[in-house]
């Protein structure tokens, strides 16, 4: 069954449940007496016909079923059989003479009758085995016997692939409790119902068991990444921020793609420029990075693209460009927002076209690289403004990975600063194993405007100050968190409390740009209750377009 067939909604399941029962009430008018056509019948078959649109999970559903058949029919003994993945016809739910599950797979049925219902797709009624030559003459009905019993198919409600997928059955030994035509009907008229419910609820399983596998494999690779991450570089982090960044970088490692990383400085750029470049196909090949921002607009030129000998005063040789060096490999650019205006043409030729020309000279240089850029400048402020071509920033903005501030990464600092303590620990030989309670406090309430390379110059001057087993918040340079008075502890720890809070409440709102529904989801909170933090912080609220 396709899982992308749309799930009929309960009202309209229903509707046509009702529309069925009413067509079945009109025709059993002229029926003789019986449960089949009685006001009591047909109520019980509407009641179930509710409930089962109301249970989507496939067990708990062919349990509704089931019960229902046992007490609309009053038989001694049912089953509900399906077709599984391997079109073998099994027993989903058998009920015995006391309306309980049977217990073992040696249920004894009338194959001549099933196989008659399968062969025929229409419902069949026996009011009396024993009379009928052909069933009298079964094994297995004079084995059981079977004195009255009925079996309906289930049928697929989709026109284009009409089949049976499953049958109810059920059966008496005493032809006092014989079944009646109206029985058959509501029966039919149940098994019509519980198909469509059966299907939807086979197609929500379906969903579930795909979604889950998704979920798996994610996890699995995002482990898998993880573990590379780990090995090749210093790329760290568990927060929910740096989850993302590991899927992004999962996802786009293998391609052949520009990619554009945005982020504040000290977040981590050049690790994950490395860690796409380690990931990728090019991995045996160079990667070379270059800083936009720090080499002047003269030498940047010649080192991106060589030059010929005698091309300016100096020039006493030939020189390969980085992109030449690079080719086949990886080229990163840093703070590509400071790349001059009159270069940025020649950049956007080697994307498009893959070529360049040193200066001084005329020969065309075919070159194949993948370039990796970053920026923490508003590229897209600097094309309104004229500063950055648009056509370029197209070009670059192909994928674009966002790395969070170390101040929104929630739970990341003190695993970072225990990777650094360690390091520098054992660097610089001290045996220093830990931070005192004040210190992991103040690293967890600090801002980190440098964020990832400010927390690692921290810890690395702290152990080299640091002369005993543990660092302690005055090596850090740190603020001491808040500190109850000595009359009101309780003051004290509800001014952090309330800090605590406040920064929670920024970060997710930064998080979510500024979305009030997800700020709350994230925080576990109702929405009311954002809208009293942020009037309590006077936090002024303008959701980000």
């Amino acid at each position: 069954m396709s899982p992308s067939r749309r799930v009929p909604t309960a009202d309209e399941v229903l509707i046509e449940a009702e529309g069925d029962l009413r067509t079945i009430a009109l025709a059993m008018e002229q029926r003789p007496s019986g449960m089949g056509q009685s006001p009591e019948g047909l109520n019980l078959l509407l009641a179930v016909s509710r409930q089962m649109t109301r249970v989507l999970n496939l067990d708990q559903l062919l349990d509704v079923v089931m019960d229902s058949v046992m007490q609309l029919t009053r038989a001694e003994r049912g089953f509900l059989m399906l077709y599984d993945s391997d079109g073998i016809l099994k027993f989903r739910v058998i009920r015995n003479p006391q309306g309980q599950v049977w217990e073992g797979t040696d249920f004894q049925v009338s194959h001549t009758i099933t196989a008659r219902v399968l062969e025929s797709g229409q419902s069949l009624w026996v009011k009396d085995a024993s009379s009928e030559s052909q069933l009298a003459q079964s094994a297995s009905v004079a084995e059981l016997k079977i004195r009255s019993c009925m079996c309906v198919p289930l049928w697929t409600t989709q026109a284009a692939e009409r089949r049976i997928f499953g049958l109810v059955y059920v059966d008496s030994q005493h032809i006092q409790e014989s079944f009646s035509a109206g029985d058959l009907d509501l029966l039919t008229a149940l098994a019509a119902q519980a198909a469509i419910a059966i299907e939807n609820a086979q197609l929500v399983e379906s969903i579930r068991k795909l979604e889950e596998e998704k979920r798996l494999k994610l996890e699995e690779e995002n482990r898998s990444l993880q573990q590379i991450i780990e090995s090749k570089s210093e790329l760290l982090g568990q927060s929910r921020p740096m989850e993302q960044v590991f899927s992004m970088i999962r996802r786009v490692a293998g391609s052949e793609v520009s990619v554009l990383l945005l982020g504040e400085s000290g977040t981590g750029k050049t690790l994950v420029a490395r860690t796409i470049h380690e990931l990728s196909l090019r991995k045996d090949k160079s990667f070379i990075v270059i800083d936009c921002g720090a080499i002047p607009e003269n030498l940047l030129e010649s080192e991106l693209f060589g030059y010929e000998k005698g091309a300016f005063t100096g020039a006493y040789g030939r020189k390969l460009g980085k992109f030449e060096l690079a080719d086949g490999g990886t080229v990163f650019l840093e703070e590509i927002g400071e790349l001059p205006a009159s270069l940025q043409i020649k950049l956007l030729r080697v994307l498009q076209q893959g070529e360049l020309e040193h200066i001084g000279g005329r020969e065309t240089i075919k070159v194949d690289v993948r370039l990796v850029a970053a920026t923490n400048r508003d590229l897209e402020q600097d094309v309104r403004s004229g500063r950055f071509r648009q056509d370029l920033y197209y070009r670059l903005n192909v994928i674009t990975v966002n790395l969070p501030p170390l101040r929104d990464r929630q739970g990341d600092v003190l695993m970072l600063a225990g990777v650094f303590l360690e390091r520098y620990a054992s660097k610089h030989r001290k045996r220093i194993s830990s931070f005192s309670a004040p210190a992991k406090a103040a690293l967890q309430l600090y801002g980190w405007p440098g964020n990832v390379r400010e927390l690692e110059h921290k810890v690395e001057r702290a152990v080299i100050m640091c002369d005993g087993e543990r660092l302690e918040i005055e090596q850090l340079e740190l603020e001491p968190p808040p500190a109850a008075a000595p009359s009101d502890h309780s003051a004290g720890l509800k001014q952090a409390r309330r800090q605590l809070e406040e920064r929670m409440l920024r970060q997710a709102l930064a998080r979510c740009g500024g979305d009030i529904s997800a700020t709350a989801r994230e925080l576990g909170i109702p929405r009311q209750q954002v809208y009293r933090l942020l009037a309590r912080y006077r936090i002024p609220h303008r959701k980000q377009g």
